[in-house]
């Protein structure tokens, strides 16, 4: 293949899994920290993308494989699929980039653990939300409704549909409070905290 012909290969299949993925120009620009009128011309194959450095960029960036970008495969070799969980994946790798927290120890220590009471909680949120979905978003069995005592199918779901996440929304809830309470007593904050996460440990157990 010429290489003006793999120039424009390259970047029309950029363009294509960035399209696929909802981003923009900016964001792949910010990643391979160059500016965005050269993804512009990367996609439009009228500068050389051909280059090691330039094709490891878009590949990270765009999570495919440099083999894909050339077109020598027709495989991503990546599972990502939705720009929401990319997104999710830059903000934790931020998080984890600027550890130690530039912090006291006892600030250090408080953030850390409400960081990771937070991620325990959304984990447990995300299997009972998986749950309600998929057990009390359609059409209940009428028969148990009745037996139970509600009026109508709509009521027993949205009744179910609560009870699957109340744990969450009350945990989150716990949160918020310790937070606010930090800057009155941070000690009895972080113990609070601490307490809910050994909490959330023994239930693990």
């Amino acid at each position: 293949m010429k290489d003006k012909e793999l120039r424009r290969l390259i970047g029309s299949r950029a363009k294509q899994r960035r399209v696929e993925l909802g981003l923009n120009q900016p964001y792949v620009a910010e990643k391979m920290g160059v500016a965005t009128s050269t993804i512009v011309r990367y996609e439009a194959g009228t500068i050389d993308n051909t280059k090691k450095l330039v094709l490891e960029g878009l590949s990270e960036a765009l999570h495919v494989s440099v083999e894909w970008l050339r077109g020598e495969s027709e495989e991503y070799e990546t599972d990502i699929t939705d720009k929401r969980e990319l997104f999710i994946r830059d903000v934790m790798s931020s998080i984890l980039s600027k550890l130690p927290f530039d912090m006291e120890q006892a600030e250090s220590d408080f953030t850390k653990d409400l960081l990771l009471l937070m991620l325990r909680e959304y984990e447990l949120f995300v299997d009972s939300f998986q749950f309600a979905c998929k057990n009390f978003k359609g059409e209940a069995d009428k028969d148990i409704a009745t037996i139970i005592g509600f009026e109508s199918n709509q009521e027993y779901n949205e009744i179910m549909f609560l009870r699957e996440i109340t744990h969450s929304v009350n945990a989150f809830n716990d949160i918020a409070d310790i937070i606010r309470l930090y800057s009155k007593k941070p000690d009895i904050a972080a113990q609070r905290l601490a307490n809910l996460l050994s909490e959330e440990s023994e239930n693990e157990v």
